[in-house]
């Protein structure tokens, strides 16, 4: 039995929510903690929640912008030749 997780025909439907997922988290986590480092520094209390939205927002316009210019024919970066 093969593992499903290295079927290439299931690979890319997958692809593209991951990589959403991996920007909002990410943009999540870097802007969280900037909000939370500005918190300390001006000891306010929300900033780390507008950093939060922040990241959260970036990180889906990125996600979105990438899969779009992907779809054009740019091709992914494991489908350059080196």
């Amino acid at each position: 039995m093969e593992n499903p997780e290295m079927d290439p025909s299931q690979a890319p439907s997958q692809a593209p929510v991951r990589e959403y997922v991996n920007y909002i988290v990410g943009g999540l986590l870097a802007w969280g903690l900037i909000g939370w480092g500005l918190d300390l520094l001006l000891d306010t209390r929300w900033i780390v929640f507008l950093g939060a939205l922040l990241g959260a927002t970036a990180g889906l316009f990125l996600a979105r912008h990438h899969l779009r210019h992907r779809r054009r024919g740019f091709p992914r970066s494991d489908e350059i030749d080196h």
